[in-house]
């Protein structure tokens, strides 16, 4: 094998990694679709809304915060490195890439079931 194949096939094996988190393809549903930069802790509310299954009014300060915090370090920062959202750290504001996917498509790709077997 030589190096270029390696770079490309690790560079898929992250992409994997990153897509099969479903929190992170909800992430990437919101952004997607959305006509303007949306403010980290609406996005953070609508993630732990989707996650804990209740509306977003209903989600706590601490829910909201714990995903905002999650959300700036983890979950953001490889997907804005790989060019699927952009992320500017002043304005607290995340928007979408263009990608080949939006919206609920991120969810129902035929590839997520696999993906979705092969995190646990």
């Amino acid at each position: 094998m030589n190096t270029s194949e390696l770079t490309a096939d690790e560079g898929f094996g992250d992409t994997l990694g990153m897509l099969a988190s479903r929190r992170r393809r909800l992430l990437l549903a919101h952004v997607s679709d959305a006509e303007t930069p949306i403010p980290l802790s609406t996005l953070a509310r609508k993630l732990a809304a989707a996650e804990h299954d209740k509306p977003a009014a209903a989600v706590t300060p601490d829910e909201r915060q714990r995903n905002e915090i999650r959300l700036h370090h983890a979950d953001i920062p490889p997907l804005s490195a790989a060019g699927l959202v952009s992320y500017d750290t002043q304005r607290r504001v995340v928007a979408g890439a263009e990608t080949p996917l939006s919206g609920d498509e991120w969810l129902e790709m035929p590839v997520v079931e696999a993906l979705e077997a092969w995190n646990r």
